[in-house]
């Protein structure tokens, strides 16, 4: 379900497929209206990490920032987190200004497309009121908010104040980590520290996960976590078993068998 501009077919408005959702049954938990008693956390897809963020799962009230470099597997664990989320039946949300989600990537590590909601807004400060809306609506269990390729605006603080009281958990992807790591509440390093290969052909890649900040447990755990390039419902199961780890090594430059050192 897509709230994109396309002149093929009426835009519908957000609380209008919000509500439709809802309808359908998918809701589940406590309105946005009186006291919200405490919620399991939601898994991230991933149990070590679980384990290792000390609370469970991502928990309710957090804006978490997924703190890693480009390639090192942070959208395939957001991903993999709305997957789980769906899973334990909530609803999932994709807040995307610069339309770099590949619906096709996210089917493939286990999201249900049709349910799940993606958002584009025009600009990155859009993006953060409309998560700050989402939040108060408080129908959305877990949303990805895609910074990555934008800077990071202003209010993001206001965005963490107002999970703390409304609930949910937003998933950041953020291109300045160090803006954005001062306001987070649960703060996720990522390191890759191998590729996963099957033969020639590399399949995923081994990453080193470190809670580096924890807002309602203590930080400092860490997690050793397998992310498939195809992990999913579609993925061959014998795949984990032949997946064999392969170390990083900086590139070896080869000296020519002649050097012209005049002429």
């Amino acid at each position: 379900m897509t709230l994109q501009a396309d002149v093929s077919r009426p835009v519908r408005p957000l609380p209008e497929l919000l509500e439709s959702l809802r309808d359908r049954g998918l809701r589940q938990g406590v309105q946005p209206s009186g006291p919200m008693p405490s919620r399991p956390p939601l898994p991230t897809g991933q149990p070590a990490l679980d384990a290792a963020l000390g609370t469970g799962g991502w928990p309710y009230g957090a804006l978490a920032l997924l703190d890693a470099p480009a390639g090192s597997g942070a959208t395939s664990l957001a991903l993999g987190s709305l997957a789980a989320c769906q899973a334990a039946g909530g609803m999932v949300a994709y807040l995307d200004p610069t339309g770099s989600l590949d619906p096709a990537t996210a089917a493939r590590l286990g999201v249900n497309l049709e349910w799940l909601l993606i958002v584009r807004p025009a600009d990155a400060a859009e993006a953060v009121e409309l998560a700050g809306w989402l939040a108060r609506e408080g129908r959305i269990d877990a949303l990805v908010l895609d910074l990555a390729d934008t800077v990071v605006p202003r209010g993001l603080d206001r965005l963490a104040d107002l999970l703390v009281r409304t609930g949910g958990v937003i998933l950041l992807l953020a291109g300045d980590r160090q803006a954005a790591g001062r306001v987070a509440g649960v703060r996720v390093a990522l390191r890759r520290r191998a590729w996963l290969a099957v033969g020639r052909d590399l399949v995923g890649q081994r990453v080193e996960a470190t809670v580096t900040r924890q807002r309602w447990a203590r930080a400092g755990g860490s997690a050793e976590l397998d992310l498939y390039f195809a992990e999913g419902r579609r993925v061959d199961p014998l795949l984990r078993a032949m997946a064999a780890p392969r170390e990083e090594r900086a590139e070896v430059v080869e000296e020519p068998a002649l050097r012209v050192v005049g002429a």
